[in-house]
């Protein structure tokens, strides 16, 4: 496996990220046209990295047996595709998205934004005011005004209407877009049914934030001491088979007894986030969705998880104890329905990154192209090609689509970059 991993690097690190940058800046390719991804799946030279074309169609169990053989290496990769995707290891058709995420987050390398990721939504804003660009919190929308098949502005849930010179942009999930700002009476049923069946149970997520009086002091540290001043540690099963047993689990409505913990450790590099000599840690575990548990049942499992986080690591670790923990801010599927994208089940990804959910196909193929039927009307988000995550492509693939209907400035194409 070592050599493995060490063969397989300029393949992950070239020829993968120079695709998936593609991939994920573009806008979908019609059906029969590859893509980047696919492209690069049939590229001849992968053969020498044992890539091939299969990989498209396989899950990610099945592509990391084919290239490891430690029990331990494979789980690993699983709980990191499941950590960046948000999938089970066994959905056939997530695979080389999946297996090369993975591996790349296995790669020496530390991501995250000095004092916390609010700072992207800082930065933001500030751009948006500088080009004039006015915000209102506090303002909900509830309609989008339509007049002949075109969006000429929104209606706001107070009653007043905003007008709109040019076009109106979205970012709801596609349930909220097509059967509240729409409204079902404009769209075609085919739509709607898609739309209503679409996929969101899987990726629901507990995310604790710890407040640390110091930094955890691993045990295996006395094994290996740069554990200590690793930022990415997963506590789990060496069992590859664990996480597909766990989400058969989910799908039943069934909680997971066993934490499988993805832990993020940025206050070792980023001090701006905790004050002197204090630390802080995030915990993710994934559990059932949101609607299967009544609010009494979800404040009492919120202390239930709290209890078995500080056990889990209490067994890997000198000094995690509660005599440690200044406080913890617990987010689960039930405190995500506090955002109407996240709603009902608590999803984070707003839909899951399954197959029949990505690239051309999401959320559904008459959707994803950010135009919808409404003329005048844009959507995109997390639930929008290419895949969930905090990023900005879908974003940016949207203006490329908006830039094309309206004449807008391509910036891409005056500094020469292929996307």
């Amino acid at each position: 496996d070592a050599e493995t991993w060490v063969n397989i690097q300029p393949f992950v690190g070239r020829i993968f990220w120079t695709a998936l940058l593609e991939w994920l800046h573009t806008p979908p390719l019609p059906p029969g046209v590859p893509d980047a991804l696919e492209r690069m799946a049939m590229n001849p030279e992968l053969k020498k990295y044992g890539v091939d074309p299969s990989w498209l169609v396989k899950s990610t169990i099945e592509i990391a047996r084919e290239v490891f053989e430690s029990d331990e290496m494979i789980a690993s990769v699983l709980r990191n595709n499941q950590l960046m995707t948000g999938n089970p290891p066994d959905i056939s058709g997530t695979g080389l998205i999946g297996f090369l995420f993975a591996v790349s987050m296995m790669r020496p390398s530390t991501g995250g934004v000095a004092g916390g990721t609010h700072n992207w939504a800082h930065a933001a804003v500030k751009i948006l005011l500088k080009y004039g660009a006015k915000i209102f919190t506090k303002h909900e929308v509830d309609k989008v005004l339509i007049e002949n098949g075109r969006a000429t502005g929104i209606k706001l849930a107070n009653g007043s209407e905003v007008k709109a010179r040019k076009l109106v942009i979205s970012t709801l999930d596609p349930y909220n877009l097509c059967f509240r700002l729409i409204g079902k009476e404009h769209l075609d049923w085919k739509i709607l049914r898609k739309v209503e069946c679409l996929e969101r149970r899987i990726t629901c997520i507990t995310w604790y934030t710890w407040a640390l009086h110091e930094q955890p002091r691993w045990k295996a540290a006395d094994l290996e001491p740069d554990i200590n001043n690793t930022a990415g540690i997963l506590l789990i099963s060496k069992d590859p088979e664990t996480l597909c047993r766990e989400m058969a689990r989910r799908r039943l409505g069934i909680m997971p007894t066993e934490c499988e913990l993805a832990i993020v450790n940025y206050s070792l590099v980023d001090k701006a986030r905790v004050p002197e000599g204090k630390a802080s840690i995030l915990t993710e575990n994934y559990i059932i969705p949101a609607n299967l548990l009544s609010e009494r049942e979800w404040v009492a499992y919120k202390r239930k998880h709290a209890e078995d986080v500080i056990k889990c690591i209490g067994e890997h670790s000198y000094n995690m104890t509660w005599n440690n923990v200044i406080g913890y801010v617990a987010c689960t599927p039930y405190d995500h329905c506090k955002l109407d994208n996240m709603a009902p089940t608590g999803n984070w990804a707003i839909i899951d990154n399954i197959t029949s959910q990505l690239g051309r196909n999401r959320p559904i193929p008459e959707l994803s192209s950010y135009r919808t039927p409404i003329k005048n009307l844009y959507a995109t988000g997390s639930a929008w090609h290419p895949m969930a995550m905090s990023a900005s492509w879908s974003g940016y693939c949207c203006y490329k689509i908006i830039a094309q209907d309206y004449g807008l400035s391509k910036p891409w194409e005056k500094e020469g970059r292929p996307w």
